[in-house]
């Protein structure tokens, strides 16, 4: 009877030592938050003020105080696709947020698919099918059978890159309904969670609510050169476009994203998955980055952004942690570019002389000026038949018109053509590998031989090529573009700041190696693992019964 005693007990502890050992080995849940045009320095810039989710993961986590993204351009697009690919643009063949389909004559946006109509809604057609390869997502499920994948954004590129191609659920943000939908690749129709969510008509509650400043105006936060807008901002009165459009593009839009994260992770149960596999959430906050755009980095608009995207992270971190607990959910935070500050601020605050505001189309005109007078042309040339960030593609059927190569017409712009509004070089795609430098680096990381135009272009270092007359924006390799935090946190990771320089492409190879994820595709990965820089926490001891 003792022995038989003994062997039970001995058997429980086993399975228990067993279950316990398989909890640390991997977290319950990996959550990546990414916030769309974030810079490195809003953490430190607005850490006084913040007590949420963002103070959470910046002290609480290691913190790469040098990571940098190493192509161009810095879009939405390519960010997102190399954030948890661990590759570059040349190798997921997301070269810009859009770009010129030689093929069709038309621009190709980057998750355009004529075969993956949306549920839910009446918009564009859309998939992960031009992203090329696989990312963590599919890693994870192929490492973890049962592991369960759910990417959301009110950006529906921003969902897709991140979510991989077998995932359970992809959402974003209809702008024209307020709905929260997805299309044909991933499901016939909307989750019934989803449904329910959408019939609460959050966005609605918006109606003619003023966007103030959450601490008061009296607050140092907001005592900083306003570059556009003036408080209070005050929401359409009606539901509709107008209303979404203006909830998108403010801290609302965060507010509506984190409630709708909240209602995935419990209606799913995310964390506790049945087969004992990691679950992974990843919501990708887009209000940010309209903020920016129309209000510029350093305005009292992106100042409140901030601070109440940290209130949004904490809510989401405080209803994790109470079902998860804190030890069981690895936390990731990072961005898919940077953000140029104003021209205007910077002459203002005469932090750089040099910074200035102009068209694109200045630039434009005089290229196309000069290699007509170069190639001795009169009259009206079309010279290019597409551009994208960074990017240009000839015409080519109007250089066969003229007898001029494709060669030729690259090779003029690159080595004859000068002294352009706003643009330091051009670069043939054609010849990279020669190109040296941290530019040559860029470039070579960036290019696609079927997807990216001709020449690229460089944009001098604090010009911004914009139309308007406030606002900013982004997609250049200079620092203020590529810089972006980078934190992960949680489960077993220690508080530490790394000053180390690291690539965005080593975040996917680190994360696969903190939690046992194996794959062929890491084996072409651009980036490497970061892991041994981590501290990590000891797994628990077990007592012996």
């Amino acid at each position: 009877m003792y022995r038989k005693k003994t062997a039970g007990l001995l058997a429980g502890w086993l399975f228990g030592f067993v279950l316990s050992l398989q909890a640390q080995l991997h977290p319950k849940l990996i959550v990546v938050v990414v916030v769309d045009q974030m810079r490195a320095d809003y953490l430190d810039r607005f850490a006084s003020y913040e007590h949420g989710g963002l103070h959470f993961l910046a002290t609480q986590g290691a913190n790469f105080l040098n990571a940098n993204f190493e192509h161009l351009p810095t879009e939405t697009c390519p960010g997102h696709a190399v954030l948890l690919s661990g590759r570059n643009p040349v190798h997921t063949g997301i070269v810009a947020n859009d770009w010129y389909d030689r093929d069709t004559g038309k621009m190709m946006y980057c998750v355009e698919d004529a075969n993956s109509v949306v549920i839910g809604d009446s918009g564009a057609a859309v998939s992960p099918r031009n992203f090329l390869g696989e990312n963590f997502s599919d890693w994870l499920q192929t490492s973890y059978p049962g592991a369960r994948v759910f990417s959301i954004s009110l950006k529906d590129r921003a969902a897709i890159l991140l979510g991989g191609h077998h995932p359970q659920s992809v959402l974003w943000f209809s702008h024209e309904t307020g709905r929260f939908i997805t299309s044909r690749y991933y499901a016939d129709r909307l989750p019934g969670w989803v449904e329910e969510f959408n019939s609460k008509r959050v966005p609605d509650s918006y109606a003619s609510k003023e966007w103030t400043p959450v601490m008061g105006d009296s607050s140092p936060a907001y005592h900083t050169r306003e570059v556009a807008g003036r408080f209070p901002h005050v929401m359409p009165s009606k539901a509709g476009r107008e209303l979404y459009d203006r909830v998108y593009g403010s801290p609302f839009g965060d507010e509506v994203l984190g409630a709708f994260a909240e209602s995935a992770a419990t209606a799913n149960q995310l964390g506790e998955n049945p087969r004992d596999a990691p679950d992974l959430l990843a919501i990708g906050f887009s209000s940010n980055d309209a903020v920016g755009h129309a209000y510029g980095p350093d305005g009292p608009e992106m100042a409140d952004e901030q601070i109440r995207l940290d209130r949004t992270l904490g809510h989401l971190v405080e209803s994790l942690s109470a079902r998860l607990g804190k030890e069981n959910v690895l936390w990731v935070l990072s961005a898919d570019h940077g953000a140029e500050p104003t021209p205007e601020a910077e002459l203002e605050l005469d932090h750089n002389r040099s910074a200035r505001r102009i068209p694109f189309s200045d630039a434009l005109n005089s290229m196309e000026k000069q290699l007509s007078a170069i190639f001795r042309i009169t009259g009206d040339v079309h010279w290019f038949a597409g551009q994208a960030d960074s990017m240009l593609y000839f015409d080519r059927a109007e250089l066969a018109r003229h007898g001029i190569s494709l060669a030729a017409a690259s090779r003029a712009l690159v080595t004859q053509v000068h002294d352009v509004p706003g643009v330091a070089g051009f670069y043939d795609t054609s010849r990279l590998a020669s190109v040296p430098g941290w530019i040559g680096t860029f470039l070579r990381n960036s290019a696609s031989t079927t997807r990216s135009g001709d020449v690229y272009y460089l944009t001098k270092e604090w010009t911004l090529f914009s139309s308007k007359s406030t606002g900013t924006s982004h997609g250049d390799p200079w620092p203020y573009d590529t810089h972006v935090p980078l934190v992960i946190a949680g489960w077993r990771i220690q508080p530490q700041r790394i000053k180390r320089n690291v690539q965005i492409a080593d975040l996917a190879p680190t994360l696969a190696s903190l939690i046992g994820v194996h794959s062929p595709r890491l084996e072409v990965v651009d980036g490497r693992s970061r892991k041994d820089w981590l501290k990590l926490r000891a797994h628990t001891d077990l007592k012996q019964p």
